[in-house]
This record gives C-alpha cells, sequence and structure tokens, in this order.
C-alpha cells in the first residue's frame, strides 16, 4: 500500500512495495525516493558489501548491486543497511544510482588512520551492546562501546550474553550494578542463548520493523545470539569462552522470523572515535553534568580550582577511575578532532576558502 506523504507531495514515483516495508522503509523513505527524481530506479537495502559490490534485499528479493563511484560513491559508499535506489545498466548489470541519505549511523575513526572515519552499518534503530558473563568485566571497552552506539543516534541496549556461563547470582547481580553505574539510564538484559533467557527482551526491542546492530569485541556472543533469535544456524561461531575468537567476518544484515531487523558485526578490535564528543557526554552524563559547576568553561577535572568534577570525586559521589577513564576517551576525541583538522588545513592551502573545521577542547 503506498504511504500516505501528505498534501503538497506529488504522486508517488510509483507504489511503495508490500515486501519493503518487512525492511524497515516507511513514509520517509519513500519521500525520498520521490525526490531523488529517478522514476525508472527501485529501492533495496544492502545486505553486505564487498569491494565495490553489495548484496541488497528488495521488492524482487537478492539483487547484486555494483556501487559505481561516478553515480553513487562519490561522497557516500554503501554500507550494510543503507537504502539505495539501482537501475539495470546497458550491460545487463544492476547499479546503484544513489545512496538515500541515512538516519544514524555507526561510524569509527578508520583503524588505518587518524583522519578519515568509517562507516560500519546504517539506519540503526537499536544498537546493543554485548558484555559475555564468561570474562573480566572491562568497563572501559563497554563505555568505549556505549560512546560508538550513542554518536550513531540509535537506542543503546546492554546485554549481558552467556548468562548460562555465569551460574552465581551474586556474581551476575555485581556486573549488572557495574553497568548500571557505568551508563545510567540505559535497558540492560540478560541472555542466554542456550536457555533461551532474555530472547523475548531482545525481539521486543526490535519490533516494529526496527533495525538492530549487535556491536561488541571478539567473542562475546553476537553470532550466537543472532542465530538464538532467527532460530536457525545462519551465522557461523565460534569456540565458547574468554578466549574464543569471533568467526563473523563481514556485517550481514537478515531478517528476524517476525519482525524486526538484525544486523550481525565483526568484532572489532579498533574502535577509535570519531568526533563523540556530544555522545561522550551523554554516555557519562553524570560528570558532564557536574563540570557544568566547574569555575572554568573548559576545565579538563584535574588541577583546576574550583573543580566540580575533582569535588565529588574527593565527597565520594563521582568513582575515580571513572573519571580517568573519561579523561581518556576525551584525550583521544580531541587529538582525533585536531589531526582531522590539520588535513583540512592541509587540503584547503590554496584555495581561496577555507572550510569550516569543528575543534573539540582538550580533557
Amino acid at each position: 500500500m503506498t504511504p500516505n506523504l501528505g498534501a503538497g507531495w506529488p504522486a508517488p514515483v510509483q507504489p511503495a512495495p508490500p515486501a519493503l516495508l518487512r525492511l524497515g522503509w516507511d513514509e520517509g523513505w519513500h519521500r525520498l525516493w520521490q525526490q531523488a527524481g529517478l522514476p525508472g530506479s527501485l529501492p533495496a537495502r544492502v545486505m553486505r558489501t564487498h569491494r565495490g559490490r553489495c548484496v541488497a534485499l528488495g521488492s524482487v528479493g537478492e539483487t547484486e548491486l555494483v556501487s559505481d563511484s561516478q553515480r553513487s560513491q562519490a561522497a557516500v559508499a554503501p554500507a550494510t543497511g543503507d537504502w539505495v535506489l539501482y537501475s539495470t545498466d546497458t550491460d545487463g548489470s544492476a547499479v546503484i544510482d544513489t545512496v538515500l541519505d541515512r538516519r544514524t549511523s555507526i561510524v569509527r575513526r578508520d583503524p588505518a588512520s587518524r583522519v578519515v572515519k568509517q562507516t560500519l552499518a546504517a539506519n540503526l534503530d537499536v544498537a546493543a551492546v554485548l558484555h559475555g558473563l564468561d570474562r573480566e568485566l572491562n568497563l572501559a571497552q563497554v563505555e568505549r562501546f556505549c560512546v560508538l552506539a550513542a554518536d550513531s543516534g540509535a537506542e543503546i541496549l546492554l546485554v549481558m550474553s552467556k548468562a548460562d556461563l555465569l551460574q552465581a547470582r551474586p556474581e551476575r547481580e555485581s556486573v549488572r550494578r557495574s553497568l548500571e553505574e557505568s551508563v545510567p539510564g540505559v535497558g540492560i538484559v540478560e541472555t542466554s542463548s542456550v536457555m533461551g533467557k532474555g530472547l523475548d527482551q531482545v525481539r521486543q526491542a526490535a519490533a516494529g520493523n526496527k533495525t538492530m546492530v549487535l556491536l561488541g569485541p571478539s567473542g562475546v556472543g553476537k553470532s550466537t545470539l543472532a542465530n538464538a533469535l532467527l532460530g536457525a544456524q545462519a551465522l557461523a561461531v565460534g569456540a565458547q569462552g574468554a578466549g574464543a575468537t569471533h568467526t563473523t567476518v563481514t556485517r550481514e544484515l537478515v531478517l528476524l522470523p517476525e519482525d524486526g531487523v538484525l544486523i550481525d558485526s565483526p568484532g572489532l578490535r579498533a574502535i577509535g572515535l570519531w568526533e563523540a564528543d556530544a555522545a561522550l557526554d551523554e554516555v557519562f552524563g553524570d560528570i558532564a553534568a557536574l563540570g557544568a559547576d566547574c569555575r572554568f568553561r573548559d576545565c579538563t577535572h584535574r588541577s583546576e580550582p574550583d573543580c566540580a568534577v575533582v569535588a565529588a570525586v574527593h565527597e565520594g559521589a563521582v568513582d575515580f577511575e571513572r573519571l580517568v577513564r573519561y579523561q581518556r576517551l576525551w584525550s583521544e576525541i580531541a587529538e582525533q578532532s585536531e589531526a582531522h583538522a590539520e588535513r583540512v588545513r592541509m587540503q584547503s592551502r590554496g584555495r581561496r576558502g577555507r572550510k569550516p573545521r569543528r575543534r573539540v577542547r582538550r580533557r
């Protein structure tokens, strides 16, 4: 059924195929399809990408698409989760004409460069950050993934996976309390793919044809959880245990059996943040709120007089190690921002105008 686009919009290029609704298609995407001015194009959602090509799912099923840099990739390279418009070329191949503007995206600093960003997945509604209960809790790692997720614009969900491997309830409750204190206000679900525990809660987070991405380091059980949600061994999994290595080698978009879209991702060893200062203050909201009462607006919360954050540490209201983790992430973001600004300056030399750059205060 064609969505109601409201008064003032021209007649749709063609009716929105019902099959697209299952992939998360809605009135907003249909509107962008209209505005693109490509009446011969068809929409599809990217399932996976590989070296200039991608596989996308649309009204005609799975289609292999060529990503033509002259037509679709001048500014945006297709990523898993993107909505694209494609058409058939003269040689019969399906070619991407354009990538529709993203609503949200998981973006990190390219592991090979401090000055280039890399989009991992696009158009996400929920970012599930996994911690495996078969390993020691690494709060710095969890917080980093949560900042990455918050920066995307998606809702964050913390998943304590592999609950069957940590039988002692007091220990599980201790981990939960630490996560609640580290990322306050974020929903937490305890799951066991073996026992089926918590799976309905995770499914509910993706209800309404929402898109959920699974994030976390290698071996936390992302593919095992994905298979449990899918009800089939659709994705390869590695050995269980703290020493497990990831087997997922590419980001893969799949449909959940009843409702929702899932993106599984490889374990991320390098998760450099990209201009995520606002997301950092969101995850560390307690420190950011206290910082508003510091004497100096650019207070680093180290040795400045009348620092509200340091005072809170002395009073026991803020954990000192949490402040240290916050400062480390701030320093990393500031260094990345400065490196990127320098690259922009180098590119701008000899040109009339200078490109605007974003500066992040160093913590």
